[in-house]
């Protein structure tokens, strides 16, 4: 009992901590000569670091004296980027199904049915940096340009080369209330770029664009015009640095203009060039109008080469098609300046396959439009200019180069719309909002010379008798009937509800008559005489005959012995064989409206009877 008392006793007792036990072993207790202080070395190695931390922190304080901004960054690199376009080609569209486009935020969007377009193309530029022309640019302060000579030396010493991804880039136009967004832009790859000087990249880029239909197409436009003072155009950029293989950064540029990055004028001089191109005259294989009920119908036949700068641009677009597309036509005025629309004309070109197009030789294209009714009152009976005898309209300046083989017919022509059509080469909706404001001039030869319209000239019962006029004094007069035969060429029907649509119903101008080769008398016309005419149809074309009575018009004598010689003759004979040269004036009635032909010119032989 007592070892019971005692053990309790023991755990009542309170801890002493001089003499507690520590199972069997006593507690070492301090004493003041043990305590250790930190060893000369240790005391050496912390004065070390502190000393190191403090060059370090003076070094970073200097340095950061060379560390430039952002902003200073993004204007140097602007200053010495160069970026040379050797070509684009277009590569055609695609779709991604709405689900997908959904998850892209902030991606512009070309909606067509159920799914989104987008549009690729290629790129192949050249990327060179000229870091003394950013470090001239004297409008900097000290500080500035000494970070500049900072960026020149880690361009060309440091970093020397940098990859970096595209993550998004929006372009926008700037016009004078808001910016317009155009469209979102991605390389679907990793560019690096060497930056050190003078040393040029080349860089084979695969570019897709999600654009804003309608306001890509205005700029489109603009550019196509030449209207580049009109263009304000900059991009936000989210870029992604990296350096073998690891990123460093991301870049969130806010604005860049496109203007700190373009020359304009390579870009002009490549839309000069395709405008170019497009001037070179069409030529027109045939030419069938035919007249109908409703409207005059044009099938026109044209063979056209591609430009191998076209080929190179579509190379990657051979499965594809050019779709159908309906244009509208502007007339030349008097001076072409003052262009006429025919607002009631429409003509269409046919589907065309790209690879058909870049078929080895020419491509034959079929256009077909119609007129509904008359021509505009501006195009037939506007003055251009007049004389005594004529007056000048110009529908008469525009006939006079179809006409004449050696000369171009021009005229202007406006998008109106396409249709839908398979595999086209663009989406019919981006087409509808370029084509009402593509406006192209056209050159085109018809190979027609005036010569070839009057095919005979010749007098039925023509006669020459003496008239007194006074006492002394006889004028010579010619009596008969004029007869002309005149081509319609390129005509096939013209006829309309039973009735001929073509006619000829007054004439004009000088005949000149021929005795042995020589011209003896003329017979002038000076006033419109009334004429009659019907149309004579073979297999080959359709002609008119027109007929008019000349009795009582006056003769003027070129050649009084060649004349003397003929009347002799006829009096031998009884007849006499002479040869007719026309120039006459016709004034046509068509479904297109009156129309003058002017100058027209025809021959033949005929013979002067008693």
């Amino acid at each position: 009992m007592s070892a019971h008392v005692e053990a309790e006793d023991l755990e009542q007792q309170p801890l002493q901590t001089g003499n507690s036990t520590n199972y069997g072993a006593s507690l070492s207790q301090p004493q003041e000569n043990d305590i250790k202080h930190p060893s000369l070395r240790v005391r050496r190695n912390l004065i070390a670091i502190t000393v190191i931390c403090l060059i370090l922190g003076a070094v970073g304080l200097y340095v950061s004296r060379f560390i430039p901004s952002t902003d200073i960054i993004q204007a140097y690199y602007d200053d010495a980027t160069k970026i040379k376009i050797h070509s684009i080609s277009y590569e055609g569209w695609d779709s991604e199904p709405q689900e997908v486009h959904s998850i892209k935020k902030g991606v512009f969007a070309l909606k067509e049915g159920d799914s989104y377009k987008y549009l690729k193309l290629r790129a192949k530029v050249g990327v060179q940096f000229d870091h003394d022309q950013a470090l001239a640019i004297s409008n900097s302060s000290t500080d500035a340009r000494r970070k500049k000579a900072f960026l020149k030396f880690s361009s060309q010493s440091l970093v020397r080369t940098l990859c970096f991804d595209l993550n998004n880039m929006k372009a926008y136009n700037d016009n004078a209330t808001a910016s317009l967004g155009l469209g979102s832009v991605r390389i679907p790859q990793t560019v690096c770029v060497d930056l050190r000087a003078n040393k040029t990249t080349e860089l084979d880029l695969p570019i897709v664009v999600y654009p804003d239909t309608e306001n890509i197409a205005s700029v489109i436009i603009k550019i196509w015009k030449r209207k580049f003072h009109e263009l304000n155009l900059w991009s936000s950029f989210d870029v992604t640095l990296s350096k073998w293989g690891l990123p460093i950064g991301r870049v969130l540029i806010p604005r860049l203009d496109w203007n700190e990055l373009f020359d304009w004028r390579q870009v002009q001089s490549y839309v000069d060039e395709m405008q170019d191109i497009l001037k070179e005259p069409i030529k027109v294989d045939d030419l069938e109008i035919t007249d109908s009920d409703e409207a005059v119908n044009f099938h026109i036949a044209t063979s056209y080469t591609c430009p191998e700068r076209f080929k190179d641009i579509l190379t990657a677009q051979k499965n594809s098609v050019i779709p159908p597309m309906s244009w509208k036509v502007r007339m030349p005025g008097c001076d072409g300046s003052e262009p006429i629309f025919l607002q009631n004309a429409d003509f269409q070109t046919p589907s065309i396959p790209v690879k058909v197009l870049f078929s080895p030789g020419p491509t034959a294209i079929n256009i077909t439009g119609q007129i509904y009714g008359p021509l505009p009152d501006e195009l037939l009976y506007q003055v251009c200019d007049s004389d005594e005898e004529n007056v000048v309209t110009p529908i008469n300046l525009f006939l006079k180069n179809v006409f004449n083989s050696t000369e171009s017919v021009k005229f202007d022509i406006s998008g109106h719309h396409a249709d839908r059509t398979n595999n086209s080469i663009v989406p019919k909706c981006f087409l509808d909002e370029i084509l009402p404001s593509i406006l192209q001039e056209i050159h085109a030869n018809l190979t027609l010379n005036s010569d070839q319209l009057v095919e005979q000239v010749s007098i039925d019962g023509m006669k020459l008798k003496w008239v007194q006029r006074g006492w002394d004094e006889k004028n010579l007069e010619v009596k008969g009937k004029v007869n002309i035969l005149v081509n319609l060429p390129y005509y096939s029907a013209a006829h309309s509800k039973g009735q001929e649509t073509v006619s000829i119903k007054k004439i004009k101008g000088l005949t000149k008559v021929f005795h042995n080769d020589v011209h003896f008398v003329s017979v002038p016309m000076d006033v419109w005489l009334n004429a009659e005419s019907e149309i004579v149809k073979s297999e080959e074309q359709i002609q008119l005959r027109v007929s008019f009575d000349i009795a009582g018009q006056n003769v003027v004598v070129e050649d009084k012995i060649e004349l003397t010689k003929c009347l002799n003759e006829i009096l031998v004979k009884g007849q006499a064989q002479v040869y007719v040269e026309g120039k006459l004036d016709l004034m046509m009635d068509t479904k297109l409206g009156s129309i003058v032909l002017l100058g027209l010119k025809g021959d033949g032989n005929t013979v002067i009877r008693t």
